[in-house]
């Protein structure tokens, strides 16, 4: 897959199948829009385009309200690749360019810049200075191009979108935030020294920087770590400030389970399968240790479970 972040980097005497969106979170419903598009355009023997911007829209248009994106920009890439898009053409948002109308929009991007011969969106796209283009906008140049609109995908009757994604999250949902993603909810990032403590308690720790804006809400989790891109592995993850050693600062640290040499990694990903309890303070380290065996025999359980039948369930 090719990136582009300017129409002089991209091949104007090729057609195109396009679709534009954020796409925070590679989610179900992104994913049948860009399936349609991939689908489309084999069938016309053309190229398939994802059109996006960066930085996210609302960061310009109404940087006063909080935005936890979902995905890294290089997250963002690696899951639009898996969908075979062809072109991942990354628009600068900014000032300027949210006062393109809509009409301006379409001649620059879609007619002149793609080649655009099918144009692929979902219900709700709303684009152009002051989001005043719509699908029956595109409607108005069906001359040049075909508009295909998806309908809005559901799983476990709720409508697939980032907004929801980010607030079950939040929330600590993590199980049913899967379920609309299609994958497990991920973080990555540097793994970093702690305290030491867990060393001194025999249950060795390894402590995550998260690159990613979303964090799930304080608690303990069932997860799964790769460290240096290697294997997942079973864990448990703390993400909290630690109330009983009276800290405040927030730390992700995450005991693996397995028999495994995790000292010497550099980075770390991690995978959140299902949410154990809350974070909460304990009256001695003695208790602490105590609830920790507790959740990593929980954990062990459900791990046990998952692996006879692994699935989404979406």
């Amino acid at each position: 897959m090719k990136v582009a972040t300017s129409l002089a980097d991209v091949d104007v005497s090729h057609q195109s199948v396009v679709s534009i969106g954020n796409f925070d979170g590679l989610h179900l419903g992104h994913r049948k829009i860009l399936n349609a598009v991939v689908s489309r355009a084999k069938d016309l023997g053309i190229r398939s385009v994802a059109m996006t911007f960066s930085p996210h829209p609302m960061r310009v248009l109404a940087p006063q309200k909080p935005l936890h994106l979902i995905s890294t920009e290089e997250q963002k890439v690696r899951l639009i690749e898996t969908t075979g898009i062809d072109l991942m053409f990354r628009a600068h948002f900014d000032s300027d360019f949210s006062k393109l109308t809509p009409e301006e929009f379409i001649h620059k991007y879609l007619i002149q810049g793609f080649k655009a011969r099918s144009v692929i969106v979902g219900h709700n796209f709303n684009f152009g200075y002051r989001g005043a283009g719509n699908v029956d906008t595109l409607r108005q140049f069906r001359e040049h191009f075909e508009i295909m609109e998806m309908p809005p995908v559901r799983a476990r009757g709720m409508v697939v979108s980032s907004s929801a994604i980010r607030q079950l999250v939040t929330d600590g949902s993590v199980s049913r935030a899967s379920r609309l993603l299609g994958r497990w909810v991920e973080i990555e990032g540097k793994i970093v020294s702690g305290a030491g403590r867990g060393r001194t308690m025999q249950v060795p720790t390894v402590n995550l920087e998260s690159e990613n804006e979303l964090i799930p809400k304080s608690g303990v989790y069932g997860t799964r770590i790769s460290l240096d891109g290697g294997p997942l592995l079973d864990a448990v993850t703390n993400i909290g400030v630690r109330p009983t050693f009276n800290e405040t600062e927030l730390t992700i640290e995450t005991f693996v389970l397995a028999e495994s040499i995790v000292s010497g990694a550099a980075r770390a990903r991690l995978d959140f399968i299902t949410r154990l309890r809350d974070e909460k303070k304990f009256p001695s380290v003695d208790a602490l240790k105590q609830q920790i065996a507790r959740d990593v025999k929980r954990a062990q359980k459900f791990f046990r479970t998952l692996s006879s039948g692994e699935s989404l369930n979406v």
